[in-house]
């Protein structure tokens, strides 16, 4: 069966191979990272504020390292993420954006590590496909160059099939890494979008601004936390 394969694919057969493997690989990889991740829902939230509120009527937020210790120890990000602002609460709000900023886009790159590689593999399949097709015909057109007998339709098609082939399967491979990465990009998004908006609402609790239950609606109007710098992961630097 490989060996057929290898024959179909000709010099082109190795790369489209080992790109088709990767491709599998990172497919499988982050769909089971993203799976594993652990849920932002709107009963967790409202559980997450309603403990920051009664723990606010108890004591002042700003003075609750110990409260942040136990936030920072535990597995889910949205705690994590909840526990770096509170271990932040003494400093300035500017400082404070920063921490929370720069935790986002390390939990951001975590959850896009993989799709630029399958973007690049959906762009250069097709081309290595495009390529094997190349090749084959003017392997095809050389043979019937030194052929005497008669070129019939049956030994076109039979050239043509070979030579198109590569094409063929880059395109079953590009079409899958492209679809996996643009899905998957939406989804990472998402749920950093949910985290981002989460850690906005506890930056303004500690700011002393009532934010309600934190669930995932649209403010009210005459909301007063409107000038409020909101807290947005930020872009990696270029190398």
């Amino acid at each position: 069966m490989f060996e057929e394969i290898f024959s179909q694919l000709g010099v082109v057969g190795i790369p489209l191979i080992i790109l088709s493997v990767i491709t599998l690989a990172i497919i499988i990889e982050r769909l089971v990272t993203f799976t594993l991740q652990p849920n932002i829902g709107k009963a967790r939230v409202r559980q997450l504020f309603t403990e920051l509120q009664d723990f606010r009527a108890g004591q002042d937020l700003c003075s609750c390292q110990g409260k942040a210790d136990s936030f920072c120890q535990q597995k889910h990000c949205l705690h994590q993420g909840v526990g770096v602002l509170l271990s932040h609460a003494n400093c300035e709000k500017s400082v404070r954006e920063e921490v929370a900023s720069i935790w986002l886009l390390k939990h951001r790159q975590r959850m896009h590590a993989g799709l630029r590689v399958l973007m690049l593999i959906g762009t250069i399949a097709p081309m290595v496909g495009l390529l094997g097709t190349v090749l084959g015909m003017i392997t095809m057109f050389k043979g019937m160059a030194v052929t005497t007998g008669p070129v019939t339709p049956a030994v076109l098609a039979d050239g043509l099939f070979a030579a198109m082939y590569t094409t063929a399967y880059g395109l079953i491979i590009a079409i899958p890494a492209l679809g996996a990465s643009q899905g998957l990009t939406l989804w990472a998004n998402h749920y950093i979008g949910r985290l981002e908006f989460v850690l906005n609402h506890v930056n303004l609790l500690i700011q002393g601004v009532d934010s309600g239950d934190g669930s995932f609606s649209q403010p009210k109007k005459g909301d007063n936390s409107k000038n409020v710098k909101s807290i947005t992961p930020r872009e990696p630097i270029a190398a």
